[in-house]
């Protein structure tokens, strides 16, 4: 009778033994797992593809012929208390199935044409541009900028897109107190822009409203820590294309075309978290 006992007090407590591995195990928080959201926060440097520019209105009608274009700070910038002039990554992103994330994003480029000898063609009306210089028809004329006060800025650019990223461990430690994931992503959505242009007869106001799509491939490693917090540099490319960019508040005939392709490293912080009832998630509450 003893022995009985004593063989049901062990089996008991092998139950509760593997009850609580398995609960364990089941409890250690996942930064894959389903229902997962993640708030992330990055700062970039951009390199952008020298692009053919339209510019169309009623008194003009011209291009310029792949212009270099270049971000206003050439390296990666701190946030400063202008928020809106750092070019920053803004993203919320929900896992929507194991290593399956999708996610929100605003990716903030700004550029301009630097000071650069122009290759211009088309049509610009006598006596229109009295800022700038430039008057009368050219026919793949190069033309220094030295010479002219023309200057054309998109001092805001930002592509909010919907982007679909996958999770791929590379590797992690026993209780996941660190973990790397590779991450691969592609994106699509809408450019919102601000721009500015030295040209014509009066300085304009900055005119912004939407301008186009683009779209953009990104991969990265994903660095974890504590199980909740991550470091994420992230090489990205891809394509904007704009397609009405208002150069004239006053005139919606005017206004600018242009493709450009770009190449982008950012760094990024984030939170991974769980808003769920713990019941609906094999892992706890953060």
């Amino acid at each position: 009778m003893v022995e009985i006992r004593q063989a049901l007090k062990s089996a008991w407590f092998f139950l509760f033994l593997c009850g609580s591995v398995s609960f364990a195990q089941r409890g250690v928080f996942n930064s894959a797992y389903k229902g997962n959201f993640n708030v992330q926060l990055g700062t970039a440097s951009t390199y952008f593809q020298a692009s053919t520019l339209n510019f169309s209105g009623s008194k003009f009608d011209f291009v310029l012929h792949n212009s270099n274009l270049r971000q206003p700070n050439n390296t990666l910038a701190l946030p400063s208390s202008e928020w809106s002039e750092n070019q920053y990554k803004l993203t919320v992103g929900y896992t929507v199935k194991r290593g399956i994330l999708l996610s929100f994003n605003i990716d903030n480029f700004k550029y301009l044409i630097p000071p650069q000898e122009l290759l211009i063609s088309g049509r610009v009306a006598p006596g229109y541009d009295q800022l700038g210089g430039l008057s009368g028809t050219y026919d793949n004329t190069p033309v220094s900028m030295d010479t002219l006060g023309f200057a054309f800025n998109v001092s805001s650019a930002k592509f909010i897109s919907t982007r679909l990223e996958f999770l791929q461990n590379l590797y992690r430690v026993k209780n996941r107190m660190f973990v790397i994931n590779a991450v691969y992503g592609i994106g699509i959505g809408a450019l919102h822009s601000a721009s500015d242009v030295v040209f014509g007869p009066a300085e304009q106001s900055r005119i912004s409203g939407l301008s186009g799509f683009g779209l953009n491939l990104n991969v990265g490693l994903r660095f974890e820590f504590f199980r909740h917090f991550y470091m994420m540099p992230l090489l990205n490319g891809g394509y904007l294309l704009q397609r009405n960019l208002r150069i004239d508040i006053s005139d919606a005939t005017q206004h600018v075309r242009h493709n450009v392709g770009f190449g982008q490293v950012s760094i990024n912080i984030g939170a991974v978290f769980f808003l769920g009832k713990k019941e609906n998630c094999d892992c706890p509450h953060f």
